[in-house]
């Protein structure tokens, strides 16, 4: 009797938490999608902040989960959109709101109820030699004529407030079924961002595409930013998949294809390949069976795809679909000349642009290499008869402008924290084969965000670069979680 009271509690506790989460990620999308429609007002802010006390307060990984979900749905109308007021805009967004919500959170429960394992590394050691850097750099801009305080001040919330993700994630999701709720909930996030892909065909041109103009001709059909998710849930995904983690291939299958079909007519030339060096490190890392089950799988959904696609072309010159038809013979055009235009830098005015912003940068780096030119300053860049002052923070190349701004000092502690933090918990991730997939998909997913950052300013980007603090995060749990297990 006494067992079937506790089964019952135990149910209607599991059903109490779920409608509470649900009802958590519903009240917070509906206000952003209000700050959509009518801004980042004090009201609309007061609202949020309200909310998220609410429902965070008592639980600090729902609030890491909703971080994450909103990101990839709404991604710059959560993370980018500044507090407005009648006289004044303030750069605080509702991502800080719920990081900063999430953070107390966490100091409660540490305070008043079970405390986590406080584990201090040498990568968390090193982040925060890296993040009191970053600080230093912040008040030595406040006092340097030459930078821009604001510019300085954005720099240093990228590399030394958003990184307490990474902390946040480590010190928090410290169970198995924490951490695959989490991954779960970046994998739903990609299923939902599936719907904007529809919506990209159907009206011919992306949501929020406009944000990233192309430097050819074409139109995007899905935005950058969610094709960049979409990479992430990709890897982890096939990880996934080679273990035989999903009950039906079949359909796991066709998601990932229409996950590539979407990072494709995105025309993110360097997801392109970032995908391809995440999935090389993955091939890499999984045993020699599941490799083998992985090919057969690739093999059966390329044939798939290819019968797919020519279908669909017939469909489209037999039978002619209006806008549909339309933007998918110029997605096939455009895409083609996207992958020639790769190897062509001098007609590529993207690829030029690059070359050159680097090349000015290298130089007024040399003039102080070791620290760096600090934070908030800008570049005077001539391309052609176009002339410009750039950002440096805005470089398309996240290590460079690392390197640029802080010197080797500052470059050096980052590539030692990633170095520490992957290698100091890779040996503790092969330890548990339930959670080996997910480690496994980790691994490659970081490396794929890496490489993509020396093409785009990702961490100079709250809406990219969270991703990075979070799974490198994801990642270092293995340590904590083993540990726990033995």
């Amino acid at each position: 009797m006494e067992a079937t009271l506790n089964k019952n509690a135990l149910s209607n506790n599991s059903r109490f938490n779920a409608i509470y989460n649900i009802m958590a990620y519903l009240y917070i999308g509906f206000l952003v999608i209000i700050i959509m429609s009518v801004g980042f007002s004090p009201i609309v802010f007061l609202a949020l902040l309200l909310t998220s006390v609410i429902f965070i307060i008592p639980s600090h990984i729902l609030g890491i989960n909703i971080i994450i979900f909103m990101t990839m749905i709404f991604e710059r109308w959560f993370t980018l959109q500044s507090l407005t007021t009648e006289y004044s805009i303030y750069k605080i967004y509702p991502l800080d709101i719920l990081i900063i919500v999430t953070i107390l959170s966490w100091l409660i429960y540490q305070m008043f109820w079970q405390k986590r394992k406080i584990f201090f590394g040498y990568a968390e050691k090193i982040l925060f030699l890296f993040i009191i850097v970053n600080i230093i750099y912040l008040l030595k801009s406040f006092y340097d004529i030459n930078a821009d305080f604001e510019v300085a001040f954005s720099t240093f919330k990228n590399y030394a407030f958003y990184p307490l993700l990474y902390l946040l994630v480590v010190y928090s999701i410290q169970t198995k079924e924490q951490f695959k709720n989490t991954l779960h909930i970046i994998l739903l996030g990609g299923i939902a961002i599936i719907s904007f892909i529809v919506i990209g065909f159907i009206n011919g041109v992306g949501l929020w595409t406009e944000y990233t103009p192309l430097s050819t001709s074409g139109v995007r059909l899905l935005a950058g930013t969610h094709a960049y998710y979409l990479m992430i849930t990709t890897i982890i995904g096939t990880s996934l998949l080679a273990f035989n983690r999903f009950r039906n291939k079949g359909i796991t299958s066709l998601i990932l294809i229409i996950w590539i079909l979407g990072i494709s007519v995105s025309l993110m030339r360097h997801l392109w390949l970032s995908l391809f060096v995440g999935l090389t490190f993955l091939l890499v890392l999984i045993p020699i069976t599941n490799r083998k089950n992985l090919t057969r799988l690739a093999v059966k959904s390329l044939i798939v795809m290819i019968t797919l696609a020519i279908t669909i072309l017939l469909i489209v010159n037999i039978f002619p679909l209006y806008s549909f038809s339309e933007s998918f013979n110029d997605s096939y055009l455009v895409i083609t000349e996207r992958i020639t235009s790769i190897g062509n830098g001098g007609v590529d005015t993207s690829i030029g642009w690059r070359l050159e912003f680097w090349q000015t940068a290298k130089k007024m780096w040399l003039e102080s290499p070791i620290i760096g030119v600090g934070f908030g300053k800008k570049l005077a860049l001539e391309l052609g008869e176009w002339q410009t002052f750039e950002e440096i923070r805005n470089i398309h190349n996240s290590p460079l402008a690392i390197t640029i701004q802080i010197g080797v000092m500052g470059i050096g502690l980052f590539g030692l924290f990633i170095i520490t933090s992957l290698f100091g918990s890779i040996k503790s991730i092969f330890k548990d084969k339930e959670l080996q997939p997910y480690y496994i998909g980790l691994f490659a997913a970081i490396c794929a965000i890496l490489f993509a950052s020396l093409f785009q300013p990702y961490l100079e980007t709250n809406l990219t670069g969270i991703f990075l603090w979070i799974l490198l995060g994801l990642f270092r749990t293995g340590v904590i979680i083993n540990k726990q297990e033995a």
